[in-house]
């Protein structure tokens, strides 16, 4: 199989296991995952905002996670680790489907993207961008951008530091999109640069024994020779 073949079903797949996930975990407030083999298999690492609801009633809703994993995406013993977010704000993913949901709940686009741009900022972080298009307001669609603060939008700031989240709402004129950029508060930007202060060195003076001895003998020696001739005399 050609090298761009095996790149374009592995992509394929990741988007298939995305798919999957954002609609068995959008409950519990799916925000990412990262895949990765090991030794002993695959690890499968769930970023999530409310660790309980994948984990389940003594381990049962993620037993049945782990089998359908297996089955439907071919993972390899697939060892699943379920890492709650500390801070769902900051979250690209979380933030989306929540705007998604209070647009099907009836707010309006221009006062939940205001609420939630606030809040994003308010919980740190360096800046964010929400776009909302669609027929959010009549059949005609529109498009309404609300942007705060400061965002990486081309390299490879933008691809790894940057946290992107999509969702749809399905309103009653058709499908909303949504799409949430965010910029972490501790995200190292290459053109930062920080200079790390250290302290002077303190000079260490060294006193030589043999000089300092030979210095002492020659004043004992010059005394006592003062001495011999004021006898003399």
């Amino acid at each position: 199989m050609p090298v761009e073949r095996t790149f374009i079903k592995r992509g394929l797949k990741r988007v298939e296991l995305e798919t999957f996930l954002v609609r068995e975990l959008g409950q519990a407030g799916y925000g990412g995952v990262d895949v990765k083999r090991v030794p002993t298999g695959t690890r499968v690492a769930l970023y999530v905002d409310r660790p309980g609801m994948v984990i389940g009633r003594k381990g049962r809703s993620i037993k049945l996670l782990t089998e359908e994993l297996e089955k439907k995406f071919g993972l390899e013993n697939p060892q699943i680790e379920v890492i709650e977010i500390p801070r769902s704000e900051l979250s690209g993913p979380i933030m989306a489907k929540r705007i998604a949901f209070a647009l099907e709940r009836g707010l309006s686009a221009r006062r939940i993207g205001h609420i939630m741009t606030r809040r994003i900022m308010e919980a740190g972080a360096r800046g964010v961008e929400v776009t909302i298009s669609g027929r959010i307001a009549g059949e005609r669609s529109r498009s309404e951008r609300f942007y705060k603060g400061y965002i990486s939008k081309a390299g490879e700031p933008a691809e790894k530091l940057v946290s992107r989240g999509y969702a749809e709402a399905k309103l009653k004129p058709g499908i909303a999109g949504v799409k949430v950029d965010i910029m972490p508060p501790d995200a190292p930007l290459p053109d930062e640069i920080k200079v790390k202060e250290t302290k002077p060195v303190e000079a260490v003076v060294t006193v030589d024994a043999t000089n300092e001895d030979s210095k002492e003998a020659e004043k004992q020696t010059q005394e006592g020779e003062r001495k011999s001739g004021d006898t003399e005399g």
